[in-house]
């Protein structure tokens, strides 16, 4: 398994798209929007704001997520989807394995099939 640059979203006009037309997620730590995108692989974005914490906690934050969606992929690859994650405030003080499980719980309702449609989920 490759962590290239073709697995990660970086237009906005990308984000919008996700934001706008996908379904969605909303947990405790993250925010998850998912969308279609017609490829084989999965893409991820990141949205993670000042809100959350200083610099470091964000990006600690952010190689956290990316590395859950890295060893998740097996789920989701085939089916083609971008991914939006926002963390939330209460990510930055949350174990790995809490940022796990949240991210499971998305994945299960929005691409696995048990959350289908537009809206909350």
């Amino acid at each position: 398994m490759t962590r290239a640059r073709k697995m990660r979203l970086t237009d906005s006009r990308d984000f919008e798209r996700v934001y706008r037309e996908g379904s969605v997620y909303r947990g405790r730590l993250l925010s998850v929007h998912a969308y279609p995108n017609g490829l084989e692989n999965p893409r991820l974005g990141l949205a993670v704001s000042k809100r959350v914490g200083s610099a470091v906690i964000r990006n600690k934050l952010r190689r956290r997520i990316r590395e859950i969606f890295f060893w998740r992929r097996s789920r989701i690859d085939g089916k083609g989807y971008d991914l939006v994650v926002s963390a939330r405030p209460a990510a930055a003080s949350a174990s790995f394995g809490e940022l796990e499980d949240e991210f499971d719980r998305a994945l299960e309702k929005l691409v696995n099939g048990t959350g289908e449609g537009r809206g909350d989920v």
